[in-house]
């Protein structure tokens, strides 16, 4: 008789499938059939399965990610039109778009985009409109002040790269960043008895899959990853991941626990001054060594985002 963990393993392993599938094509038909489909679950049963699995329902979850990949294009791409991105992020016109974002920020999606803007370029904190609005987590937005440590790694410690494919498997995380490293443990102990760990060849990976300026930081999704050179077959909460090959920005850092906001402002305020723009692809950490082995605890890491010019 097959142990019940082993089922409750196959199931997260179709529903992680499903939400990655869903990540992938927000411009096509994510219907009931469709999804339940790539789950290979029946129709009739996979809307409670993934609302017991996820907390949320399918069609909210998927009206959850287009609009708010909608409102992360439109604060990073402001030369996009409106209606091309209600069409890239799979609503059926402007209208049935219009209304949908209406009702998640209580703005119309231009006047979001305006607000979103100006609140960039006045660096205000005060008496702002932008505190109207449901997400707490536009917090993260504001242009903050670098002290001269971060202004000098800016200037030495940031390019523009062609980064090649990662593969990757990976353990999914949702919520807190600084609680990742259960699903790191996850992982770690699943790839260990395959043969999978071989540092220091084998690097581990953050992927970040949610704007935190649109998600709310108790549904920004996160992947656990560890590099692979070959097939892996996985299961369960263990997925496969690949990151495509394309031109990033890569920050090196040096940094210790308390310091990765500092070094992620960083990155983003020479992004916005560098000519590029953030391209449609995942952001991640890729680590270069263990922080148990350093000798001040320190994490020595790329921070890496995809970008495009400007």
């Amino acid at each position: 008789m097959i142990p019940k963990n082993s089922y409750q393993k196959e199931y997260i392993f179709r529903i992680n499938k499903v939400i990655d599938y869903i990540d992938s094509n927000l411009d096509k038909s994510l219907n009931l059939e469709t999804l339940a489909n790539v789950a290979n679950f029946s129709p009739f049963h996979f809307h409670r399965i993934f609302a017991t699995f996820t907390g949320e329902t399918l069609n909210g979850f998927v009206k959850r990610i287009r609009i708010e990949k909608a409102a992360s294009l439109l604060i990073n791409d402001p030369e996009i039109p409106i209606n091309e991105i209600a069409y890239y992020c799979g609503f059926s016109s402007n209208s049935v778009f219009s209304r949908v974002f209406k009702e998640y920020f209580k703005y119309s999606a231009k006047d979001y985009r305006q607000i979103m803007l100006n609140e960039l370029s006045k660096n205000s904190q005060s008496n702002s409109k932008i505190d109207k609005l449901k997400r707490s987590s536009i917090d993260y937005i504001r242009i903050v002040e670098l002290t001269n440590k971060w202004k000098n790694l800016m200037k030495t410690n940031i390019e523009v790269k062609e980064l090649p494919t990662l593969d990757l498997i990976y353990c999914r995380h949702i919520g807190q960043y600084d609680q990742i490293g259960k699903a790191y443990e996850k992982l770690f102990k699943w790839a260990g008895p395959r043969g999978l760990l071989k540092f220091p060849q084998t690097k581990t990976v953050t992927v970040y899959h949610d704007d935190p300026k649109t998600t709310d930081i108790e549904k920004v999704r996160q992947s656990a990853c560890i590099t692979v050179e070959t097939e892996v077959k996985t299961e369960g909460e263990i997925g496969k991941l690949s990151v495509p090959a394309g031109k990033h920005a890569v920050g090196h850092f040096e940094i210790d626990v308390t310091e990765f906001e500092q070094a992620w402002n960083a990155m983003c305020i020479w992004v916005s001054e560098s000519g590029y723009q953030p391209a449609d692809e995942n952001p991640y950490e890729l680590y270069h060594a263990d922080p148990e082995h350093h000798p001040e605890h320190k994490f020595v890491l790329d921070i890496c985002i995809p970008v495009k010019p400007l």
